[in-house]
């Protein structure tokens, strides 16, 4: 007896869908959440809050935010005298928020990046920034993390770089939770 065309394709066409809502799930429930301080080769410790949820889209799609403080003093730094206030001293440090638009995750690590919309120093505003991090197992894999700023011509989003191009540093204290 032959089978019915519409039936076969119906069962393909919802083996698929289950098929594909696994992984777009799985992405949709991806985090990354956390609280630290580190210092970054200095004694200057900073302090970096994030959170940020997959939106199913893979890693271009997130929500959340980043803060990021830097209280080292910033020397003035128009030395031409041009009056430019992106270059007056800061003499509390860098204050920014970052609105996430990307999530990577992978086991214990994550990759956070979003535009800089507001910042103490206004020539981070508008720039990108990719933060790192490695979820640690308590003092035996401490959680790590790293960060860099780029300029937003540049284009680079939380897959720009494989997980092994970031080399990030021990937390001196807070914690760090990635969920995939």
């Amino acid at each position: 007896m032959p089978k019915n065309p519409t039936v076969v394709s119906l069962a393909i066409l919802l083996a698929a869908t289950i098929a594909l809502a696994g992984p777009l799930a799985h992405a949709a429930d991806s985090s990354a959440t956390g609280h630290a301080v580190v210092s970054a080769g200095d004694d200057v410790l900073r302090i970096l809050s994030f959170s940020a949820t997959g939106l199913g889209q893979g890693d271009a799609g997130a929500t959340g935010y980043i803060e990021f403080h830097d209280p080292k003093p910033m020397e003035d730094q128009d030395v031409d005298g041009s009056g430019d206030p992106a270059l007056a001293s800061l003499p509390e440090g860098v204050r920014l928020s970052v609105e996430v638009d990307c999530l990577a995750v992978g086991g214990a690590q994550a990759v956070i990046g979003g535009q800089v919309t507001s910042a103490t120093a206004s020539r981070y505003v508008g720039m990108w920034i990719l933060l790192f991090v490695e979820a640690g197992e308590g003092a035996r894999t401490p959680a790590m993390l790293s960060w860099g700023f780029y300029p937003y011509e540049a284009e680079v989003d939380c897959g720009s770089f494989p997980f092994a191009a970031y080399e990030p540093v021990p937390i001196e204290s807070g914690h760090l939770s990635v969920q995939q």
